[in-house]
């Protein structure tokens, strides 16, 4: 469930969403008096007895505020007034289409009705509201007010068809987003062995969320889980006490700080081990001192790990070719690329999952793929084990600061789960964010 908001946004949350609530579509009207007493910015304005109501207008394409504020049936200087107390804080002039002008009006005396403005509501940012009110001078006058925001978990589930990136993206996460998740469960799992289509994704993140339960932003990623056929694996954001950032811990096997991706590129096929195989041109048997990924050409290559470019070259059978050099002497190598990513060359630093070079078919190749090596101590070994070489600086899943905050992810990741299930039980502002 939702964290407890603190009293004084409850307090806050309670005078915005208290009395004055207004119609919700294009030009509804609601009979009465204005009722913004409890706004925020509002104050009781004396009745004179003119039959006050309410009105809703949205924004049209290509039109201005003014132009709005004419349609609704506003009087000519309430119109200018009005534009000219919000021309700092808001552009009048330019469309805002979908922007919704709350507006509490009364009509003015005379055979040409028009209605004279008491006050008008619209939020042109997330995070800010601005309200006009007539004041007992008789004039407007502006108020501005921060909109209350607080932290919410949302759940966005899926099912994996075909790369788990695009997926994930399919699933309404952000492409930089989801290339940070791959990255993430690259260290765990073999992109290509161990996730196939079918298999399932549940991600939670902490959003940023406004009064009425619109989100504000993305939100920080804090657990990602796959349960493919090989099992199930999970991954917890965590800060130890005493570290400037959090890391990434597994909460099945334990960490994988500085592990190399298992899979160097996303939604390709295995189509050759490391071994002794008969060369596919050559027609003899030779060791394959690597694997190859079936992909099409163009297909982004990623770092395997941090570390800096040690070649970038044309060679020989392998076309272009690319290698890098990790920490605990590991090397990587890619091989048979169309092309290096722009602005690499010998000595640039990289970081993993960095798009480093681009799938190809150079060299002696039967058709576009990644030959991808990797070297410990200048010597070839199997990719596939070469994550267990490199070992861990620390051990977080082991210690009762990250189970107590394992625990409570888990209890928050249920939660959500069923509350998913029936989110009209809850107000607007605590109703879960569900995906999937």
């Amino acid at each position: 469930m939702p964290p407890p908001i603190a009293a004084t946004s409850l307090a806050v949350l309670a005078l915005w969403l208290g009395s004055g609530a207004l119609a919700a579509s294009h030009g509804a009207e609601t009979a009465g008096p204005a009722g913004l007493a409890a706004r925020p910015f509002a104050r009781a304005m004396p009745s004179d007895g003119g039959g006050g109501r309410s009105l809703v207008v949205d924004m049209r394409p290509r039109e201005s505020f003014p132009s709005a504020l004419a349609r609704g049936g506003v009087d000519p200087e309430d119109v200018q007034a009005a534009a000219n107390l919000l021309a700092d804080d808001f552009d009048t002039v330019n469309p805002h289409p979908g922007l919704t002008l709350t507006l509490a009006v009364r009509p003015t005396n005379g055979p040409a009705t028009r209605l004279r403005l008491t006050s008008l509501e619209l939020a042109p940012r997330d995070d800010e509201r601005l309200g006009l009110l007539r004041e007992a001078d008789g004039a407007l006058h502006l108020r501005r007010l921060q909109t209350p925001v607080f932290s919410a978990p949302s759940l966005t589930r899926g099912v994996v068809k075909g790369s788990l990136f695009l997926s994930i993206v399919e699933a309404g996460v952000a492409p930089d987003q989801a290339a940070k998740i791959t990255r993430l469960f690259g260290r765990r799992l073999d992109l290509v062995r161990d996730v196939e289509s079918g298999d399932r994704f549940k991600l939670v993140f902490e959003q940023h969320r406004r009064a009425d339960g619109q989100s504000v932003d993305t939100g920080e990623l804090l657990y990602a889980e796959v349960v493919s056929h090989s099992g199930r694996a999970r991954l917890y954001r965590y800060r130890p006490e005493g570290a400037t950032e959090a890391d990434w811990v597994d909460g099945d096997t334990g960490p994988r700080p500085g592990g190399l991706l298992r899979t160097p590129v996303d939604g390709a096929r295995l189509t050759s081990v490391f071994g002794l195989r008969m060369h596919p041109l050559l027609g003899f048997t030779r060791m394959h001192q690597g694997l190859d990924f079936g992909a099409s050409t163009g297909t982004p290559v990623l770092a395997a790990g941090d570390g800096v470019v040690e070649e970038a070259r044309w060679s020989g059978d392998f076309g272009r070719w690319l290698k890098i050099r990790h920490a605990d002497g590991l090397e990587t190598g890619y091989a048979h690329l169309s092309a290096w990513a722009t602005g690499l060359s010998p000595g640039t630093p990289v970081r993993q999952g960095q798009i480093v070079a681009y799938v190809g078919a150079t060299g002696l190749a039967t058709a576009p793929h990644l030959h991808y090596q990797v070297f410990k101590g200048g010597r070839a070994i199997d990719p596939r084990t070469a994550a267990t070489v490199v070992r861990n600086g620390h051990d977080s899943a082991q210690s009762p600061a990250f189970r107590a905050r394992k625990a409570t992810i888990d209890a928050q990741v249920a939660s959500l789960a069923a509350a998913c299930a029936a989110p009209e039980l809850f107000p607007p502002a605590q109703a879960p964010h569900c995906v999937g």
